[in-house]
Parts: structure tokens; C-alpha cells; sequence
């Protein structure tokens, strides 16, 4: 749960350390601005546009989910699997979404606003124990700091400094796709994001992070699949 809801940032301003144990949906309320760190490397492609769908297996194989309200869709390869972790007492999906930290009620609660907003999750079911590669996708609001793409690439770097940053189109409109490693409660971690900018204040998100250096080669298909619905 990298990042949560607009929601939760009010409620826990305090917590963000504990924001960044998984995967999730960027806070935009409440997040201070920054300046692009010395580090940011950025590159240009394109990402050809997926039609939108919903639970449909595409010729290419896997799972198609998202769509509605959600407002994205993307491909889980083979292995990975859709999760309610709010629901979903497995201890993969416990551990992975922050679930038995010690503030494991507050996490559920926050993921439950992101359902609520449509956000999907998803976890790779082949690891099973302890922190399995998984995902959280959907849209958000920008809030104060607002989401066209030069204010989420800002807001990227003041998350997590030295990510690596490439420019790309979804579905047509501007967007990026960021690595990084970093440490949280949950220890060391690699991640991935994409992030779209819909206008000045929303955004749609595809968020993957597994332990550091086991990031996945199926993490790279995902990003590439994700699509505006």
C-alpha cells in the first residue's frame, strides 16, 4: 500500500512513513510539494492504448480486470490473482498489503475508502509466505498538490527520492512510469508505478512493489498493459 487515498492522508498525516508499506493510490490531500531530485532520469516512448474491459482473458493470455468504476484495466499474467486484502485472511495477502503491522486496523480501513473509490489489487500467487509481489490500481484526485504530470512527478520524487523516471502515453494521455528501491515498515522494497494525468486534478495509478531485487519480469507486462477504461 504505497500510497493511499486523498481521505486517508487527512486522518493520519503522521503516518506517512506507514503509507508507503504497499501498494496503493496516491494521498493527495495534504502532501507537500517538492522539487524534482538532482537524480530523476527521464527517457520518452509510447505505450499503445489497450481497449478497456473487464474480466476478459485477452489473446495474449491472462486476466483481464479493472474496467467501470474503476476507471483502468490491465492484464494479471499467469499465477497472479485478484484479492480483496479487507476480506482475504491468507497471510501472503495479509503481510503484502501491511495488514499485521502494528496498525493493521488503520490499513484495512484506508483500503476499504480505496475500494470504495474503485481501486482493484492483485497479488502473485505463486509466493506463498511472506511479502508476495502485488498491485493496487484505479484513479484518484490530485488534491492540494494537484495531478497534472509535472506536479506528479514532483510528488513521485518527494515519496520516493531517486526514482527513475519515463515518459509515456496511455490510452493517449501523458503520463510516466517510475522504479525505485526504498526501504518502509515492510522492509526493503522495489517498486514500480505508472501514473496518468486525466486533467489538473486526477489521475489514474497502477502501483506494483515487491521485496527489494524480486521485482518480478512479469511486473514490466502489467505496466505495459495497463489502459484507461
Amino acid at each position: 500500500m504505497g500510497r493511499l487515498t486523498a481521505v486517508a492522508a487527512g486522518v493520519i498525516g503522521t503516518l506517512v512513513p506507514l503509507a508507503l508499506t504497499a501498494c496503493g493510490g496516491d494521498s493527495g490531500d495534504g502532501e507537500a510539494d517538492a522539487s524534482a531530485s538532482p537524480s530523476q532520469q527521464i527517457t520518452t516512448r509510447a505505450v499503445p492504448a489497450t481497449p478497456a474491459s473487464s474480466a476478459s482473458a485477452p489473446s495474449g493470455g491472462g486476466t483481464r480486470i479493472g474496467g467501470g468504476k474503476t476507471g483502468v484495466t490491465l492484464t494479471l499474467p499467469a499465477g497472479w490473482r485478484q484479492v480483496d486484502p479487507t476480506t482475504d485472511s491468507s497471510p501472503t495477502v495479509r503481510t503484502s498489503f501491511g495488514l499485521d503491522l502494528d496498525m493493521g486496523v488503520l490499513v484495512r480501513q484506508l483500503l476499504a475508502q480505496q475500494i470504495k473509490q474503485g481501486a482493484v489489487f492483485a497479488i502473485d500467487g505463486s509466493v506463498t509466505s511472506g511479502f508476495a509481489p502485488h498491485l493496487t490500481a484505479g484513479c484518484d484526485r490530485g488534491g492540494a498538490v494537484g495531478a497534472s504530470l509535472e506536479q506528479l512527478k514532483r510528488k513521485q520524487q518527494a515519496l520516493e527520492p531517486g526514482s527513475r523516471i519515463t515518459d509515456l502515453t496511455v490510452s493517449g494521455k501523458p503520463g510516466f512510469k517510475a522504479t525505485y528501491d526504498s526501504t518502509n515498515k515492510s522492509g526493503p522494497v522495489s517498486g514500480m508505478t505508472v501514473r496518468v494525468s486525466l486533467s489538473d486534478d486526477r489521475f489514474c495509478y497502477v502501483d506494483i512493489e515487491a521485496r527489494q531485487g524480486a521485482m518480478p519480469p512479469e511486473a514490466e507486462r502489467i505496466a505495459a498493459s495497463f489502459a484507461l477504461a
